[in-house]
């Protein structure tokens, strides 16, 4: 049986004597292709494989992009992807409609407010219960006594002893009144001998009438002959400089 086609044209004779013009066309085989029906059938199958294929070629298309995005990617430096990954992270919300980054702002301000009230509280609010006292309730005394030797270098036969005397008094002075333990209950000094370089001297000191531990630690012998022989060591070498090493203290 022959593949070929053949086109018959056939007329029809309707009722009522009313005569078509209306023709047919027949496929016939054997007749040869038509290229109408060709076409046809082509405007008939490609409706149809239209929409795959445009899904597949826009489905090579985005391949193509994605290949090509990822490509670019893995070409950049590391340092530049993490930085990328990072700004991405820090713009996802996360609690209601707030982004990470806002977040985090947020928690590092209130740290920063709740650590300077607490500050600014301790600072206001916080007394010293040490520095608060009453120097006139300071009514028993306490004495001592001692003497040393001025180096000869900074001291002269022609130092007249009256001036000689108060410039030390003055000096033990500055010393007991800058000392943090003990300036609250300093009274006075005084220099009671003074043979060539070898001076004596009185040291008195005021208590609470509640004193006995006062005695013990902070107005005790061995704390108070510290500070005076800490600053003799620190001294600069000047006029009436003492020697650290003649210093002899105690109590009465």
């Amino acid at each position: 049986m022959s593949d070929a086609l053949e086109l018959k044209h056939i007329q029809v004779v309707s009722d009522n004597n009313n005569v078509s013009n209306d023709q047919t066309i027949e496929v016939i085989p054997g007749n040869g292709a038509c290229s109408d029906h060709v076409k046809l059938e082509r405007n008939e199958v490609s409706p149809l494989l239209s929409a795959p294929q445009v899904a597949e070629n826009n489905g090579e298309q985005h391949l193509h992009v994605d290949g090509g995005g990822d490509t670019d990617s893995l070409s950049q430096p590391k340092w530049q992807r993490e930085l990328r990954r990072v700004k991405r992270e820090l713009n996802e919300v996360v609690v209601w409609k707030l982004k990470l980054w806002t977040v985090l702002l947020i928690i590092f301000i209130a740290i920063a407010l709740v650590i300077g009230i607490s500050l600014t509280v301790c600072a206001v609010g916080h007394d010293d219960e040490d520095e608060k006292y009453d120097k006139s309730s300071f009514v028993v005394a306490r004495f001592f006594r001692g003497n040393f030797t001025l180096d000869v270098n900074s001291f002269t036969s022609n130092s007249q002893d009256e001036e000689t005397i108060k410039e030390l008094e003055q000096k033990l002075t500055d010393v007991y009144s800058s000392s943090p333990a003990l300036e609250r209950y300093f009274s006075r000094v005084t220099i009671n001998n003074l043979q060539d370089t070898a001076a004596q001297f009185n040291l008195q000191f005021m208590m609470p009438l509640e004193h006995e531990e006062l005695i013990q630690n902070t107005l005790s012998l061995k704390m108070v002959k510290s500070v005076l022989l800490q600053h003799l060591y620190d001294q600069d070498t000047g006029p009436f400089s003492i020697i650290p090493t003649s210093l002899h203290m105690e109590v009465g």
